[in-house]
């Protein structure tokens, strides 16, 4: 006959030893350009508290519009189209659930 009572003592569920994190995986962004405005485009949700710079050289930042959770738009002062591009990954200004940014760049 079996005790009717569920176990006291049971056995961890937990995956992870202590101390241990799950790793984060590396958000992606992919950017386009037309004329004088940035699109960039986010694996993830992305929270922007604040200018983003890009590092665009000859042109300064005008303003930045986010047009739904994972797509911003950035205005800049020139035509950017051939120009080249980098975002900063420890940049304050970008808050992200559960990953951080990975190093990007390239040419628009």
């Amino acid at each position: 006959m079996g005790f009717p009572f569920s176990k006291v003592h049971r056995v961890s569920r937990r995956k992870l030893g202590r101390g241990q994190v799950p790793s984060r995986a590396a958000v992606t962004v992919s950017a386009t350009a037309l004329g004088s405005v940035a699109t960039l485009t986010f694996s993830v949700p992305v929270v922007v508290s604040g200018p983003v710079d890009l590092g665009v050289p000859g042109v300064t930042f005008v303003s930045q519009n986010q047009s739904s959770s994972t797509v911003l738009a950035i205005t800049y002062s020139g035509a950017i189209t051939g120009k080249d591009w980098a975002i900063d990954p420890s940049a304050p200004v970008l808050s992200f659930e559960g990953g951080a940014v990975a190093p990007n760049g390239g040419t628009f």
